[in-house]
This record gives structure tokens, sequence and C-alpha cells, in this order.
């Protein structure tokens, strides 16, 4: 099964910009007439509107459970510097807990794998850029991939 938010990833992006810029326009225009506390005021809605996004960690994400592998590869949508990119890649039957877990408003993908040493556990993974179809149908095919106690 293969799921990506590429379309809507976009649409986030886009989004983002847009209010970037709607923010950032008052700001200036507060700046040029020399409406100090307007401008101070703005500009920290601004950081809080940009903040609150980097806090959501709103992912691109492209899920691949054909073949004998399990591929998520993913990277933060809104980043200003580097883009981050990272992948989980293991054999599928190396599994050996698979979990989506509703965790404040939003949903996070939590693998673990078996290892030589033990159980190894990936960092989690915040799903809150996919819609409720794609985690659904993520879910129903980690439970069939999940190995059965």
């Amino acid at each position: 099964m293969k799921i990506s938010n590429r379309e809507q990833s976009k649409r986030i992006k886009r989004g983002f910009n847009l209010g970037v810029v709607i923010l950032l326009l008052p700001a200036l225009f507060f700046v040029w007439k020399e409406m100090d506390l307007a401008a101070i005021i703005n500009a920290g809605v601004l950081v809080l509107y940009i903040v609150g996004f980097h806090f959501v960690g709103l992912n691109y994400i492209e899920y691949d459970s054909d073949g004998d592998l399990l591929r998520v590869r993913y990277y933060p949508i809104i980043s200003f510097f580097n883009r981050e990119y990272s992948s989980i890649e293991f054999r599928k039957e190396l599994l050996y807990q698979a979990e989506v877990k509703k965790t404040f408003l939003f949903f996070d993908l939590y693998l673990a794998v078996k290892t030589r040493k033990g159980i190894a556990e990936y960092p989690e993974l915040s799903l809150a850029a996919l819609n409720k179809n794609s985690i659904r149908a993520m879910q129903n095919d980690l439970v069939e991939l999940s190995p059965k106690k």
C-alpha cells in the first residue's frame, strides 16, 4: 500500500506562506507609519503563527508497504533553513510493534523493530498533515503487518 500527502503538503505550504505575507504586510505598514505598539503586536502574532506551525510538526509523508520492505519517507513541510529529509526502512519481518496513537489533537506513528541486540524504537512521526482516511488506511495496513501475539 502506498500513501502520500504530496498535494495536501503543497496546499499547507502555500497557505502558510500566504499567512506570513498577510501578517507581514500590516507590520510593515505600522513600521512605516511609526505606529510602534501596533507593529510590535503584529510582529508578535507573526512569531506565534510561525512557532505554532513548527510546534504542530507538519510533515510530508510517503508510506510504502509494497514488497518486502516497509518504507516511510518524510520531511518537515515548513522549514526555513535546511530541509531535513528522513527515512525509515526495514524488512517487514523485523517489525515488532506498529501503532498510530492520538496525542493531544493529532496522530503520531510509532514503530519498533527487532534487532540482534533487542528492540529498537524509531522516533515518533507526526501524522498531522495526513487526512483521516489516509491515517485509517495506514493504521489498517500496519495492523495486517504487525506480528500476531
